[in-house]
């Protein structure tokens, strides 16, 4: 079976499927950072996502897993951001074929502190735990019709991660 490396997401690498936050780092334009005594906080400079989304949790497994189906939203973007540790997320570009084909899928980490919004129609898996399983938010604007899992074409794709890296 095939098998892909997840890389540590950042703007440069993740562009073509949407936007990245860095919400506890000092270099991101787009959050604005205030403190106070005994606390420091970053925010979103625009709202999260177009529209009032919905705030989901889903708890997922461990990597390495074979990446055999995928969802895309073709209404909503959707923002993943971690829980407490970081999660592998599994894309594909945003395209308008009936599935997402297994030498498209590209893997990044997102670690605590950070966040990634994802475009419209950007095919996508459920993440996983960097070292376990690992609960994730979610936000997407929900009850806007279908939105199939559909088989990955030409057959699943392993997705791991380093560990001598730590990743």
């Amino acid at each position: 079976m095939s098998s892909i490396v997840a890389r540590h997401v950042t703007a440069e690498n993740f562009a073509r499927y949407g936007k990245v936050y860095d919400l506890i780092g000092d270099a991101d334009p787009d959050v604005i950072r205030t403190t106070g005594e005994g606390w420091t906080d970053g925010f979103t400079r625009r709202p999260l996502i177009d529209g009032s989304g919905h705030l989901g949790m889903t708890r997922g497994g461990s990597a390495p897993w074979n990446c055999a189906a995928m969802e895309r939203h073709p209404q909503t973007e959707e923002a993943i951001f971690c829980a407490a540790d970081a999660v592998v997320l599994a894309v594909a570009p945003a395209s308008m074929a009936s599935a997402p084909h297994r030498d498209d899928i590209e893997a990044f980490i997102i670690a605590p502190g950070q966040g990634v919004v994802m475009h419209r129609n950007v095919w996508h898996d459920a993440c996983r735990g960097v070292s376990g399983p690992t609960s994730y938010y979610w936000m997407a604007i929900c009850g806007l019709g279908e939105s199939p899992w559909v088989p990955v074409a030409a057959g699943p794709l392993q997705v791991r991660t380093n560990e001598g890296s730590g990743a």
